[in-house]
């Protein structure tokens, strides 16, 4: 072992990295068990964490991430090139279309946005940078689902496929359809599955060696972004992905 390593501060970092992976958040039981670490060790890391911010408790009563990550995160997110690559095409995509647009990356288990450009009308639907959402049922998470996991076929059966809405697809057997249709489309969708009302679009965002590193999608309202519109929207979301891939190098020869 690295002769300047701290073993309650290592033990901290593996109660945060299992409490990220956990979106329902995890008690304390739930913590020390599975970490094989004793109660008293655990009790007292969590309670640190916990008056740091870097830890909340939930309605449950249970241990969730905390703000203080979320802003560290997101202030780490400044480094990424990504983001200066993709703020002038996600602004004139929410000028063009009136909605509000997102870039977002894969982080662990869920996708997590990391640039957001509003909808230039007073009333709109958008996270803020640093959101992390599902992947089985968001538009970037199955951007991710299908072009930046090996086998998501395997992935896709270690998910928790919470159900949010009545659309939600919560089997295996769904999930997989939808990877294959968002191959097949070049795009993805999020028919009201994570939040009832609400519909989501986002294509792949490709560095320069073709790889998929990102999504960039916009969120709206079905009573502003139609059925009726999803075809010229979509062709518009792909445009602006494919814009900001070549902004990072992607050529269409790849």
């Amino acid at each position: 072992m690295n002769k300047y390593h701290i073993p309650n501060l290592g033990k901290a970092c593996d109660v945060m990295e299992l409490i990220g992976n956990s979106p329902r958040g995890l008690s304390l039981k739930e913590i020390f068990q599975p970490l094989e670490i004793p109660r008293t060790t655990a009790l007292r890391i969590t309670q640190t964490l916990l008056s740091a911010g870097f830890l909340a408790e939930n309605a449950e009563g249970k241990f969730t991430l905390g703000t203080s990550l979320v802003q560290i995160g997101v202030k780490a997110l400044d480094n990424l090139d990504i983001r200066g690559f993709a703020r002038p095409v996600l602004k004139a995509l929410s000028q063009e279309i009136g909605e509000s647009s997102h870039l977002a990356i894969l982080n662990g288990e869920r996708s997590m946005l990391v640039e957001v450009a509003d909808s230039p009308h007073p009333v709109r639907i958008a996270s803020r940078p640093g959101t992390l959402v599902e992947l089985h049922c968001s538009s970037t998470g199955k951007v991710f689902l299908a072009f930046s996991i090996a086998e998501p076929g395997t992935f896709v059966q270690t998910l928790e496929l919470t159900p949010h809405t009545a659309n939600t697809d919560n089997t295996v057997a769904k999930v997989l359809a939808s990877i294959e249709q968002t191959r097949q489309l070049g795009y993805a969708m999020d028919e009201e599955e994570y939040v009832p009302g609400v519909r989501c679009i986002a294509a792949p965002v490709k560095n320069a060696f073709g790889k998929t590193i990102a999504a960039a999608g916009i969120t709206a309202s079905t009573s502003t972004f139609t059925k009726a519109k999803i075809r010229m929207t979509a062709e518009k979301i792909q445009n602006a992905a494919t814009a900001i891939s070549e902004n990072m190098g992607f050529t269409s020869s790849h």
